[in-house]
């Protein structure tokens, strides 16, 4: 029982909660059913990345050997993404609790994995596989294993943080250059690990695109909402970090940093964490400035570690007020702002809701889709009568379902021979032709055009 103490024993039980929450309606997302399709392609050396979202290495190097489990492939990378979630909210608690210090670092902790479940999205994400909880958990690991001295797994796990966004490229780069001085004996197994980001990025999808850059021409290929169409698209990021982080984190993230300014080494920890988290803004600003998306996913980090900090500006408050007033007024301080927050949070309690609800309905969605195939015909049917046609945002999911690369799928339909699976009442997809009547499954509608016109 010893050897599950600690942090393997918080990834074991993040694992097993999240397998049990498979019991719910569950099912991944756009991104992940790519990942997913990947991943099988890779057992099949048949990797084809021409259609689709941005490549993430880490998340197929899951997929990949997950694929072998045939039809439990999507539930697998479930676990691992809801786990990750589970587990980012462990480690902002423990980095909370940490840069707080006694004797209300619990309190931040506890602040911290509130404030973090009902920031905007978080649920979803995570619930969805995205791969946003995944990241953050890695991050915060990070920074915990570092101020604990174990800089071999602060690498370990910056380099996976690496192969999932590439902001955080530069966050590796920076501190390879440090344990270059500070860990002559990482100095090889860090330049490798340099070495293979590009490779690990940019390898697959040459070879399954002919365009190694195909991933960064995804991104520069933002949907009608993106931040990249705004007048100003770095304001326009800026203006999502504040939708994503209420005001209410964002005043006590600022008491954290203004007790950064005393010269503890604590708070210097405080500062330098805050001033990542900024540059992390920037970057994606500065990004979206140059016509990349902006997706509000992509700052995801950066809530993160408002979270962490606004719980350490609470205990910071209380603190002072201990030490100014006693602990009976720190008790009712810690109460009062305590009630505060969770007035304001009510709102986001709500979106939690929504999100829930969000999940169960594309759950059902997905769980019917192989009942529509089989209303179009069966898979063998329906890739005879035409190109298999759905919206923009089931293309990877049908796909899946129907083992067929990505790109055979489409969503516009040009008044050819196709076959046409639509969620019902949904008008997503283009060129919709007449006739798409009540066949087809209880969530899902089916057109057949198996003969050309005349």
């Amino acid at each position: 029982m010893a050897a599950l103490r600690g942090t393997p024993g918080l990834i074991l039980g993040c694992v097993a909660l999240a397998a049990l929450s498979l019991l719910l309606p569950s099912t991944p997302t756009y991104d992940p059913w790519a990942w997913l399709i990947w991943g099988r392609e890779v057992i099949h050396l048949d990797l084809d990345t021409q259609f689709g979202p941005s490549w993430k290495p880490l998340a197929v190097m899951f997929t990949v050997p997950f694929a072998l489990f045939g039809d439990a492939q999507p539930e697998l990378w479930l676990v691992v993404a809801r786990a990750g979630g589970l587990l980012a909210l462990a480690m902002a608690y423990r980095l909370a609790s940490r840069l707080a210090g006694r004797p209300y670092g619990w309190l931040a902790g506890l602040a911290a994995v509130a404030l973090l479940t009902l920031t905007a999205g978080w649920v979803r994400n995570s619930g969805l596989g995205n791969s946003e909880g995944l990241l953050v958990a890695l991050l915060l690991w990070a920074v915990n294993e570092h101020l604990d001295g174990r800089h071999d797994r602060a690498l370990y796990l910056g380099f996976a943080a690496a192969l999932l966004r590439p902001e955080a490229w530069p966050f590796f780069g920076l501190y390879w250059l440090w344990l270059l001085r500070a860990e002559p004996a990482l100095r090889v197994r860090s330049s490798v690990l340099l070495g293979l980001i590009p490779v690990l990025w940019f390898g697959p999808e040459l070879i399954g695109s002919g365009d190694a850059l195909r991933a960064s021409s995804r991104a520069q290929e933002p949907t009608s909402s993106s931040a990249a169409f705004a007048d100003q698209p770095w304001l326009e990021v800026m203006r999502s970090a504040h939708r994503l982080v209420p005001p209410a984190i964002e005043a006590l993230t600022a008491v954290a940093v203004g007790f950064a300014a005393f010269p503890r080494p604590r708070e210097r920890v405080v500062l330098g964490v805050a001033l990542a988290a900024l540059a992390w803004l920037g970057l994606v600003a500065l990004m979206t400035q140059g016509g990349y998306s902006g997706n509000p996913r992509y700052i995801v980090p950066v809530g993160a570690v408002a979270c962490v900090l606004a719980g350490v500006g609470l205990a910071r408050i209380i603190g002072e007020v201990r030490t100014r007033a006693g602990e009976q007024m720190a008790a009712a301080a810690g109460a009062t702002l305590c009630a505060v927050v969770i007035v304001i949070a009510v709102p986001d309690a709500r979106e939690v809701g929504d999100d829930l609800r969000a999940m169960r309905n594309e759950a059902r969605l997905y769980d019917d889709l192989p009942e529509a195939i089989e209303a179009a015909g069966g898979r063998e049917a329906l890739l005879r009568c035409g190109a298999p046609l759905t919206g923009p945002y089931q293309v990877q999911a049908l796909a899946w379902f129907l083992d067929l690369h990505g790109r055979q799928v489409g969503f516009e339909y040009d008044g050819g021979r196709a076959v046409i699976l639509a969620p019902r009442n949904s008008n997503e997809w283009r060129g919709r032709p007449a006739g798409l009547g009540p066949a087809g499954s209880k969530h899902w509608q089916v057109a057949r055009r198996c003969r050309a016109p005349a």
